[in-house]
């Protein structure tokens, strides 16, 4: 049975008929909802019917990849379960094929709600509505998968509340999020007070890891490794971190981070919000001092920013002979634009300029030896007569 495109929408009215759905809305953020579902180390907490267990062989989450598992049963009995992926889209969306016993395929939809809440929609397709029927009389299939959802439900409520901490950062989002994703910057700031950082590798893109290893005052190293799964420059950060490996390497606790980067004019509201998803005993004392550590990390970014923002400052003053009014339409107004912008010996070609908050600049200058460069402003914020704020950068020439 092959997948249907774009989640099955498509084929819903031809297949209502041999479908089980069920929906639910789940008190944390989706890519916490979507570990639990693809991460073998959480889902055999909840996998199944109550009563059930779970014995994972292999997991392999991506398309073609299998998840081998075996389902316990209250009775003792064993159920061999074998499942190909169709579809991966990380945090999104889920298909795949339950291929061993009644065959059916399987949608899994995750959705943002309010308020870091997740929806998820699962529909099973099977290949005849008499199998539907039959699964769902002799397996109990339809209330089976209520159940399932409870025990995921039931898991994610298991888990400590999380840790949300909110800092304001006197630089904007730009400045901010370069010190979270530039390797020398992460060095400088990513551990507490009097630690110091021996090593700082990271990779930042979806699926790129992070590896840092901390230096206590009495020397023991702290590593630290970790994993990006989204990235939205320069708005949102999500990621796992792991600490505190044993012998064998597993490590004692893991966490997802989510990081916000708000922009409030000049500045940046800064949302940190790290949620325990995988802790042992031995973890317990570390993870109790986790907002303390954190609050002094954000110190020293504090300062990392302050800095970074004294570097890439500077101010030009000029006193002219004109009113403020004046000055503000010759800075603002396209006829007065095309007589002065750019260096000395530079004309303006084009000129396009919608002044409001949010609005664009786009402009086009041609050098004394023909040479064309773009550029482009970004309004923040439009005080007439008495402040502009904005952002410059190059452009190509559709801006």
């Amino acid at each position: 049975m092959s997948p249907s495109p774009n989640n099955g929408s498509s084929v819903i009215g031809e297949t209502a008929d041999r479908e089980i759905v069920a929906t639910r809305v789940f008190d944390a953020p989706r890519e916490l909802v979507w570990k639990m579902w693809t991460d073998p180390k959480h889902i055999v907490h909840w996998w199944g019917p109550k009563g059930f267990t779970n014995t994972t062989r292999s997991m392999d989450v991506r398309p073609d990849g299998v998840w081998e598992h075996v389902m316990h049963g209250p009775d003792g009995t064993d159920y061999r379960n074998r499942i190909v992926y169709r579809e991966v889209r990380a945090p999104e969306f889920l298909s795949y094929t339950h291929v061993t016993g009644p065959i059916f395929d399987a949608y899994v939809t995750f959705s943002d709600e309010a308020a870091g809440k997740t929806r998820i929609s699962v529909r099973m397709v099977f290949e005849s509505a008499e199998l539907r029927t039959r699964v769902a009389e002799e397996f109990g299939a339809v209330e089976g998968l209520q159940q399932t959802l409870g025990r995921l439900a039931e898991q994610l409520a298991s888990f400590p509340e999380p840790v949300i901490i909110t800092r304001t950062f006197d630089a904007p989002p730009e400045v901010v999020w370069r010190a979270w994703t530039e390797r020398d910057q992460v060095a400088a700031w990513w551990c507490p007070h009097h630690f110091t950082n021996v090593r700082c590798e990271i990779d930042v893109r979806p699926g790129g890891t992070i590896r840092i290893d901390m230096q206590g005052p009495d020397g023991t190293i702290y590593p630290m490794s970790g994993v990006y799964h989204e990235l939205i420059e320069p708005e949102r950060i999500v990621m796992t971190t792991q600490a505190m490996h044993d012998a064998e390497g597993n490590p004692q606790f893991e966490i997802l981070n989510t990081v916000t980067f708000e922009r409030d004019g000049a500045k940046t509201k800064l949302t940190m919000r790290a949620v325990v998803v995988y802790s042992t005993e031995a973890a317990k004392f570390a993870l109790a001092g986790m907002r303390e550590g954190w609050a002094q990390s954000l110190d020293k970014l504090a300062d990392a920013a302050a800095r970074a923002m004294d570097a890439e400052t500077f101010t030009i003053s000029r006193l002219f002979d004109a009113p403020r009014e004046l000055v503000f339409a010759v800075w603002t107004e396209r006829e007065h634009l095309n007589a002065w912008w750019g260096p000395r010996g530079f004309t303006v070609i084009k000129c396009e300029n919608d002044l409001r908050d949010g609005g664009r600049m786009h402009f086009g200058l041609q050098a004394p030896d023909g040479s064309v460069m773009w550029g482009r402003w970004m309004y923040r914020e439009v005080l007439k007569p008495e402040r502009l704020v904005f952002v410059s950068s190059f452009s190509d020439e559709d801006g």
